[in-house]
């Protein structure tokens, strides 16, 4: 009997994400962000969503929420790095109190995930015990366990998870490239274990079954939905294929910035350009201008 393949498209995957859904997203800081997805989503209106991100997110979150589609973060942070310290959408609705921050260190943001795999109604974590993190987080309790302080962490559970990696073959099986310069793994596996629902990945490209299987240690999630889309983590990078597009973040947090300042013109601007402007591949490569990946793809090894 054959196996059924598990490939599909971009519009395809976006149209099972629902408003008011939590929904999980790859990458941490730079690396790996679904950025394709995360603009097919946004090009769908979509609104309230909980997004469960990082454990430190960037560009993924920080648009969403620009784009007003979203009521919740879970994450430990939201920052663009050498670029910006704190996102400015992020910043702007926190501040605003327009999004709910449910806080966390990237330890306790992980554990969320694994109490969601393995079924348990809270973990004991000794990290952030006599800390504020339970006056800014109702969630998270102190408590004591033979004379000492945990904090008592509950479940996160994403209904969908949207992943960005190297390659897949046409059954799900999603893996890291073999050039992995930062580490092969972002996350991908706790989101994936902890989802209710689906999980999507978007992927540079797609490879034979027999590749995969040739080198079991580098597949990160089995039993994905598989979409190509090489490209699909700019202004990200993906780890072993292309670096991040330092000077598209800067422009991005110009607008943003400008914004928080009361301008919101050049961030409608970018949106008409990057997002509502580019559904198709080719019209996103034509306005980052159509040689820009290639000039920041990793040579060949």
């Amino acid at each position: 009997m054959s196996r059924a393949q598990r490939v599909c498209g971009l519009q395809e995957a976006a149209a099972l994400a629902r408003d008011g859904m939590v929904v999980g997203l790859s990458g941490f800081s730079y690396q790996n962000p679904p950025m394709a997805m995360v603009r097919a989503l946004i090009r769908r209106r979509l609104k309230d969503l909980t997004i469960v991100s990082g454990p430190t997110s960037g560009i993924e979150t920080d648009l969403l929420i620009g784009a007003g589609c979203v009521k919740r973060v879970v994450t430990a942070g939201v920052a663009f790095e050498r670029v910006l310290t704190i996102a400015p959408a992020f910043r702007l609705a926190a501040e605003r109190g327009e999004i709910e921050v449910w806080e966390c260190d990237e330890c306790i943001w992980h554990l969320a995930l694994k109490a969601a795999a393995w079924g348990m109604p809270h973990v004991l974590w000794p990290g952030g015990a006599g800390s504020s993190l339970p006056e800014l987080n109702p969630d998270l309790r102190e408590v004591r366990e033979d004379g000492r302080p945990y904090i008592r962490v509950p479940p996160v559970r994403p209904d969908i998870v949207f992943l960005h990696a190297a390659e897949a073959d046409v059954y799900g099986n999603v893996r890291a490239a073999r050039e992995a310069y930062l580490g092969r793994t972002f996350s991908e596996k706790s989101l994936a274990l902890a989802s209710r629902g689906p999980v999507i990945a978007t992927v540079e490209r797609i490879v034979e079954h027999e590749e995969v299987a040739a080198s079991p240690e580098r597949t990160l999630v089995r039993g994905a939905l598989v979409v190509e889309a090489p490209g699909g983590a700019h202004p990200g990078g993906v780890s072993g294929r292309y670096v991040p597009d330092l000077e598209h973040y800067r422009e991005y947090a110009g607008a943003g910035e400008a914004r928080r300042r009361g301008d919101p013109v050049p961030y409608q601007r970018y949106l008409e350009r990057y997002v509502y402007g580019a559904e198709e591949p080719e019209d996103y490569r034509r306005a980052i201008g159509g040689d820009r990946l290639e000039h920041l793809r990793m040579a060949p090894p």
